[in-house]
């Protein structure tokens, strides 16, 4: 009885290797025909069902998984279809989920979404039960262009009725999707979702995500800092660059005050502040004029052991010069060297303004030469700062040399500049160059204000023949602006 059960145990082990032998055989004649096949118009399935045909064997799955990637390869993506409908109706075998996703996957990377999500919905005619695994890859593709979103909700309610149970995965590329098109509220909402659905919470990586975008969107500052308290509270701790972001995102908005009370939180959780995040929150001070705050905030940057940048001092050097305590700032840049941080351009431009704006024109222009002997460049920044500080005091001529001088060198002034120039010229009775001022607006498409239209048309008006330029065009002008 033993011997019998032992034969044909071992018939059955030869027969599994025949089998395999037979499929391997098979295969190797598939691929030896399709190399052989340079006919684009080839009839792929019957060189499929022919190879194992002559080895007595029956197509496999796998054999047609190498069919369908040797047509994506080839980018025959119309004799796709065909293969896929004699998976669907003539044959027998279940079709592993990986093969149809592979499919979706092709189809997605070709921006053939319609394809991928209905190949998605036949799922179930595969003899396939469908998984979050096909719906995820479809999802992934969906959700980074702009006519795929509008096929999610479809493909959502779908899966409901496939009987597909969502994932986390899933849920985090309806998050990552709704973030990336500015609607990171909403990616907030399903965290909601996920919580009502059993084992489902959402990860730390999730959290960072929506709080990356919340701290990029203008004016969310403030729900971006009550949605890293909640981050905290269901027990993640924010990473050093996550609570900069907050802080980056509060200054951007004039919160200043708001941001030095997360630094300040971040302290008391243990987290220790860099310099990057008081320069942020130094450089909100300083918008805000509030220059005590700032006075204090350097002291404390000191205190704490951490070493100013050069990003610091400039900053703090700027908050100086608008207080206007000017040779506290020049004090400030010896402080700054002795304790080897060497000023730079922006440095100078700091200087530089906030000389230019006190009207004291001889200091500045010695911080410009000063600059030069360091080895920096005037930028534009530096060209603005002078003119508009030369047009304060009436050096009319002065300023409109060094505005030549500037678009000589290809820096383009703000508009503000330009309106500066043009306002102070005809003041002082300088139309004609005024009106060279303009065409070099115009031939940078540069719009003037009303101000500096008004000034214009005045000037005209009162020296009508000493212009070269149409009234009649400026008003017409002047109306269409």
């Amino acid at each position: 009885m033993c011997s019998r059960v032992g034969i044909n145990s071992l018939r059955a082990s030869n027969g599994g290797l025949s089998h395999a032998f037979a499929e391997q055989q098979a295969m190797e004649t598939l691929k030896n025909k399709l190399c052989e096949a340079e006919n684009p118009e080839t009839n792929i399935l019957a060189l499929l069902t022919d190879s194992f045909k002559t080895h007595d064997a029956e197509p496999s799955p796998s054999a047609f998984s190498f069919v369908i990637k040797y047509l994506f390869r080839k980018r025959s993506l119309s004799r796709i279809p065909p293969v896929l409908h004699h998976l669907e109706s003539a044959e027998r075998f279940e079709v592993p989920e990986g093969i149809l996703a592979n499919v979706i996957r092709a189809y997605g990377r070709a921006e053939l979404l319609e394809d991928a999500a209905d190949v998605f919905y036949r799922i179930p005619r595969f003899r396939c039960v469908p998984s979050a695994r096909s719906l995820n890859t479809l999802l992934s593709f969906l959700c980074r262009k702009r006519e795929g979103l509008g096929l999610v909700r479809d493909v959502l309610m779908k899966s409901l009725d496939m009987g597909i149970r969502l994932d986390a995965s899933t849920f985090r590329i309806l998050i990552g999707a709704l973030c990336r098109n500015g609607k990171a509220r909403y990616a907030k909402e399903m965290f909601y979702v996920m919580l009502q659905l059993d084992e489902l919470a959402p990860d730390g990586g999730m959290y960072s995500m929506v709080l990356y975008y919340l701290c990029k969107q203008p004016g969310s500052s403030g729900e971006a800092m009550d949605f890293l308290k909640e981050m905290q509270n269901v027990g993640f701790s924010p990473k050093l660059s996550e609570y900069n972001s907050v802080i980056d995102a509060l200054v951007r908005d004039g919160k200043a005050n708001n941001a030095y009370s997360v630094l300040a939180h971040m302290r008391v959780e243990g987290g220790r502040p860099d310099i990057t995040s008081y320069n942020s929150v130094l450089d909100g001070f300083v918008a805000a004029n509030e220059f005590l705050k700032a006075d204090r905030l350097f002291d404390e940057i000191l205190l704490m052991g951490l070493v100013p940048d050069t990003c610091t001092y400039n900053t703090y050097i700027d908050g100086l010069c608008k207080e206007g305590n000017l040779e506290r700032a020049c004090r400030m840049v010896s402080c700054m060297e002795k304790a080897g941080c060497k000023p730079d351009s922006s440095t100078f431009n700091v200087l530089i303004s906030g000389y230019s704006k006190a009207g004291d024109m001889g200091r500045a222009k010695e911080f410009m030469d000063e600059m030069l002997e360091k080895g920096f460049h005037w930028n534009s920044h530096t060209y603005e700062s002078v003119i508009s500080g030369l047009f304060q005091k009436g050096e009319i001529m002065a300023g409109r040399k060094l505005l030549v001088e500037m678009l000589g060198k290809g820096y383009v002034p703000q508009a503000s500049t330009f309106n500066s120039c043009i306002c102070c010229m005809c003041k002082n009775d300088h139309v004609h160059e005024a009106v060279q001022v303009l065409d070099e607006m115009t031939k940078h498409s540069i719009s003037p204000d009303a101000m500096s239209w008004e000034a214009l048309l005045a000037g005209c008006r009162l020296n009508p023949f000493s212009i070269p330029i149409n009234l009649e065009a400026v008003t017409s002008m002047s109306l269409a602006a």
